[in-house]
């Protein structure tokens, strides 16, 4: 058994783009493999974003470069810019309530976010995803959001995923800093 993690984010538009990738190593590998989501978190306020430039219309734009890679995008722009952490927290929340679920909770929350208006910060329009995911009490999960238990684990996460100083990783040019401490990339 080979233990796999994978760090990411469900704004990540190349790690949306690799899930092709993934479902083939999923196949082809199967059980000998054993997955373990890890959070990113790229944003806790949609201000960073701005900080850096970035707009709903330049988001839009660069969804449209990303359509060679096979996956659908809707590259409309969204009403405004929007945070990862609440997204990220309801994963992790799913994780915590029914471990293994929350693959199908980021999926649909990647999907949403990319090819919907979605504001991953949103709780409401967060809810009315986790709706669509069998299994799961979008409610339940919305409602623990900022439990102490979520938040340790979501900050768990955040911080194994801002460990990649002095990596292979760091060492090949795969990481980030966009807010601080080397990360690694999502996928």
């Amino acid at each position: 058994m080979i233990s796999t993690m994978l760090y990411s984010d469900p704004a990540c538009p190349w790690a949306y783009s690799e899930s092709p990738a993934l479902r083939v190593l999923e196949w082809r590998y199967g059980s000998q493999l054993s997955w373990r989501l890890v959070v990113v978190g790229l944003t806790e306020s949609a201000s960073q974003y701005e900080r850096r430039g970035h707009t709903p219309v330049r988001g839009a734009l660069g969804q449209v470069r990303f359509r060679r890679f096979g996956m659908p995008f809707a590259p409309a722009p969204k009403s405004r810019l929007s945070a990862t952490a609440r997204a990220c927290r309801a994963v992790v929340a799913t994780r915590l309530a029914h471990p293994g679920r929350e693959w199908a909770v980021f999926r649909a929350l990647q999907l949403a976010n990319f090819t919907t208006p979605l504001l991953l910060d949103d709780d409401e329009q967060l809810a009315g995803v986790l709706r669509s995911v069998p299994e799961i009490d979008a409610e339940a999960i919305i409602s623990r959001l900022d439990a102490p238990e979520v938040t340790e684990a979501y900050e768990r996460d955040r911080a194994e995923t801002r460990s990649a100083a002095g990596s292979p990783a760091e060492l090949q040019g795969k990481t980030a800093t966009t807010d601080g401490p080397v990360r690694f990339t999502a996928p």
